[in-house]
């Protein structure tokens, strides 16, 4: 496991636990909020099942601790409406149709780029590229739009 991931329990919808892995957390104006990866079955290009590793922030009230495992090294973001994370929307993320020998992917891209795109901050956008087939467009830049880290 690497460092900064525990294990948590997902609740689902209709009341399903899953066990799931837990990279990081952030304070919003209501809560916590976790972002937790699921592996679940996709159909992959060859149209053979495959895992895919499957992220999201999810509320407090949808993910539980498992008991005496260790949250110490999980890394804290600062709060989802601090700097460039919070309301300003600097991208746009495009869904682009699957086609017969290509699964469907999606581009983020800078905004004005796409003018057919949805709007996304900062959050949105980082989360996005961390989805499987979703990429930066190589036309506006998009990878050299996002803040350094640290």
């Amino acid at each position: 496991m690497p460092a900064g991931n525990a294990r948590v329990v997902v609740i689902l919808p209709d009341g399903q636990e899953l066990r799931a892995s837990l990279y990081e957390r952030r304070r919003v104006p209501d809560g916590w909020q976790y972002r937790v990866a699921i592996t679940i079955w996709t159909a992959g290009i060859s149209g053979r099942q495959e895992p895919v590793e499957h992220t999201v922030w999810l509320d407090a009230s949808h993910v539980r601790p498992i008991e005496g495992g260790d949250y110490s090294t999980v890394p804290t973001r600062p709060t989802a409406t601090a700097g460039l994370g919070g309301a300003r929307q600097a991208w746009t993320i495009q869904n682009l149709p699957h086609r017969p020998g290509h699964p469907g992917a999606r581009l983020v891209h800078i905004i004005g780029c796409q003018p057919d795109g949805i709007p996304i901050n900062l959050d949105q956008a980082l989360d996005a590229l961390q989805q499987p087939r979703t990429v930066p467009c190589l036309q506006c830049k998009a990878d050299t739009s996002f803040p350094s880290a640290g």
